[in-house]
């Protein structure tokens, strides 16, 4: 079934209708209502608004302007030109700038396959953008939504409710992905699942009528009506609040209170890390031990009030590796805190106070201050003894041969990579390394971990490429990972992830996920 249709913009009644014939641009009145002014296209400077009646507006001046009236440097969309191609829509977007000095009219091309389930734009494949719920109007989507509806209505003898604040190609990807689940690929990019490979289809179950239950249900939360009208406000708030049970809360108040852009974006930035749906969640068992800790002394309102201040502090400050140091630090001597100090570390949050007193305190537990250079004396570099099996930690990722055009044949010739140009992984093997290591990247493996080293009761493994410092791993004596990280302890991406998945893989160490497909572990 081949179908063409046009819609353009109706702006006084700020509707999208049906035309014959190509819709043409339109020229936006452009206002700034906090200061109640419009710019004149007569006198081509910004004049106060005097009136406004029937959708009528009257500057200052004296001018009439009609709708639609819209703010600067926006896109206004005004008009669609829709093809149907059997399952296939191609959508092309009309847009107008309101740039004071440039009002270009502008054209995406968009084309939705629902038999393949996978959305184009402008030829590149898309599944997640911000700008694509301003990019299709409610007027089409509602017929698409319909469409797809009935043919899911034939499939399971009912149509899927549509619970969802998204809205254009966001709500019409998330209906036609997970129709019974709209908001779950909303959440997909976090567990670094992409929605058109088998790992989302196999957590989402998005094509079964219990599709939703069954993402709660594996994600150990009980779906009352308040947590699924979270779920469809803001459905990344389930990973918040699956993280907050997992940290030993269990206050339904806090529970459902506990997604906040702060929280949102620690858990992002710190705790979460992927690459083609691999991931792993480095701080997760240490803020898992801190709660733990505080939970024996206090309550849970109390150590709720403490994350948050943590998670502010994170959010706010630049140095935000202070509080990923000062969450690891803790666990390596709360043992030897007084309640008092915990008190105190818990009224504080995670901040720079607490990372330079957690320091101290690790420094004060070292038997040997003068491997740090303390009370005057010159720092004594201190000899591991590293065990064969952990020496064997040693690798070398990426290719080992390339391929180089000759200069004097003209022909290419397999040539040794130099290892300068691979990711070089190597155990330290003493206290200097390591405080190199912790100077280069800006971490604290420098200050605390020599003792712990040199006591085997971790692995300190590093990785360089470039000359450049750019992974610290810590490994325990049973071969798992504590944690892996890049420079200022920010979590591994790009080439480095990519390298230590090769590190793993052949020193036969597995990942670990952030969320079980039922919430973190």
């Amino acid at each position: 079934m081949n179908k063409i249709e046009f819609w353009s913009l109706d702006p006084v009644n700020k509707k999208y209708i049906k035309t014959e014939n190509q819709p043409l641009s339109v020229f936006p009145t452009i206002v700034n209502p906090a200061k109640k002014t419009v710019y004149c296209k007569r006198c081509h400077r910004w004049e106060y608004i005097i009136g406004f009646k029937n959708n009528i507006l009257i500057s200052q001046c004296g001018s009439i302007y009609k709708p639609p009236f819209v703010p600067e440097n926006v896109l206004i969309n005004y008009g669609y030109h829709v093809r149907r191609m059997n399952d296939m829509y191609i959508i092309d977007v009309k847009s107008q700038g309101t740039v004071l000095k440039d009002r270009k009219t502008y054209s995406s091309q968009y084309i939705l396959n629902m038999n393949e389930k996978v959305l184009y734009k402008d030829g590149k494949s898309v599944f997640t953008n911000e700008d694509l719920a301003y990019s299709l109007c409610k007027e089409i989507t509602d017929e698409i939504i319909e469409e797809m509806a009935e043919k899911y209505k034939l499939k399971f003898g009912i149509k899927p409710t549509v619970a969802s604040k998204f809205k254009g190609f966001n709500l019409i990807i998330g209906y036609m992905l997970a129709p019974f689940n709209i908001n779950f690929y909303k959440i997909a990019h976090h567990w670094g699942l992409n929605p058109y490979n088998k790992e989302f289809a196999n957590l989402s179950s998005g094509d079964t009528p219990t599709a939703e239950n069954e993402m709660f249900e594996s994600m150990d939360i009980k779906p009352t009506k308040t947590v699924r009208k979270l779920y469809q406000q803001n459905p990344e708030s389930v990973i918040c609040y699956a993280a907050t049970k997992d940290l030993g809360i269990t206050d339904v108040n806090i529970l459902q209170k506990s997604y906040s852009k702060e929280f949102y974006n620690f858990l992002s930035f710190n705790n979460i890390s992927f690459a083609g749906g691999i991931l792993f969640y480095p701080l997760q068992e240490y803020l898992k031990a801190f709660c733990t800790d505080i939970l024996r002394i206090s309550n849970q309102k109390t150590l709720w009030n403490s994350l948050e201040r943590t998670f502010k502090y994170f959010y706010q400050s630049r140095n935000s590796y202070l509080v990923t140091d000062g969450i690891t630090s803790y666990t390596q001597c709360n043992e030897h805190l007084t309640d008092t100090e915990k008190k105190d570390i818990m009224s504080e949050g995670f901040n720079n106070y607490t990372h330079d007193f957690l320091i101290r305190r690790i420094h004060q537990l070292n038997p040997d201050t003068s491997i740090n250079g303390e009370n005057g004396k010159a720092p004594v570099n201190l000899l591991f003894d590293i065990e064969p099996k952990f020496m064997d930690l040693e690798y070398k990722a990426g290719d080992e041969w390339t391929k180089k055009r000759n200069p004097a044949t003209g022909e290419e010739e397999y040539v040794k990579v130099e290892d300068k140009d691979r990711y070089c992984f190597y155990v330290a093997k003493d206290s200097f390394t390591l405080r190199t290591i912790g100077a280069e990247m800006h971490n604290c493996v420098g200050w605390g971990y020599a003792n712990s080293v040199f006591k085997r009761h971790c692995t300190i493994v590093y990785a360089m490429h470039k000359g450049k410092y750019r992974i610290c791993i810590e490994v325990t004596p049973d071969f798992s990972i504590r944690q892996a990280l890049g420079p200022c302890n920010h979590p591994l991406q790009g080439d480095d992830l990519v390298a230590y998945a090769e590190w793993c893989k052949i020193n036969n160490i597995q990942f670990k996920k952030a969320f079980r497909p039922y919430c973190a572990q």
